[in-house]
């Protein structure tokens, strides 16, 4: 069974699942990722644990599902507002500057943190993320090129890499200051401007 099965018999079966996968999102980095049981998605969740394996299938399914659909959107909230702007080196600053908003122990980032301690055990779930960084690239690239960067696909590369990289430093050093970071991507990206 993948994401997309949902059973459409009922509206209430959608509400479940949506319910259960909620759940299991708000426990990988509550619990970590070995953590995340049916029995523990049932309570948080408020339904039957039966019920978990009927919407999603095992566990291991649901904790994959959860997980890469938090971290597509937790990487499309921090690029949504900045690709509206016309300017590439404002919008790498935007992007930059949001993954500061928040604590680094913010639970969006230990969910993402187990998931890719995880991945490294699991060859579909890091198939399942290595898909949503390919569609975050291209989405980039294409912005890129629509502005004139002339090698759109490195520097859509560079500033994903950056993203990750920044993430990962921040949780080690809460006090890093992205500013040296943002100073050589917007430079990169000013120089690439056709």
């Amino acid at each position: 069974m993948n994401d997309t099965c949902v059973n459409s018999a009922s509206p209430s079966g959608a509400s479940t699942r949506e319910k259960i996968i909620e759940a299991a999102a708000s426990l990988i980095p509550e619990v970590g990722w070995g953590g995340v049981t049916s029995r523990r998605v049932a309570e948080r969740a408020g339904v039957n644990p039966g019920v978990i394996h009927y919407h999603v299938g095992s566990i291991g399914e649901l904790r994959r599902i959860a997980a890469v659909g938090r971290i597509r959107m937790f990487f499309l909230d921090r690029i949504g507002d900045a690709l509206t702007q016309e300017d590439p080196s404002s919008a790498v600053e935007t992007i930059l500057r949001s993954l500061c908003s928040g604590d680094s122990h913010d639970p969006e980032l230990l969910l993402l943190y187990e998931t890719l301690v995880a991945a490294n055990r699991d060859d579909q779930l890091r198939t399942e993320i290595a898909a949503s960084l390919a569609e975050l690239r291209q989405g980039l690239h294409d912005w890129f090129a629509e502005r004139g960067v002339t090698h759109p696909l490195a520097a859509a590369v560079t500033l994903t890499a950056a993203m990750d990289g920044f993430l990962l430093q921040r949780t080690l050093d809460p006090d890093l200051d992205p500013t040296p970071l943002i100073e050589g991507l917007t430079a990169l990206v000013a120089r690439q401007r056709a």
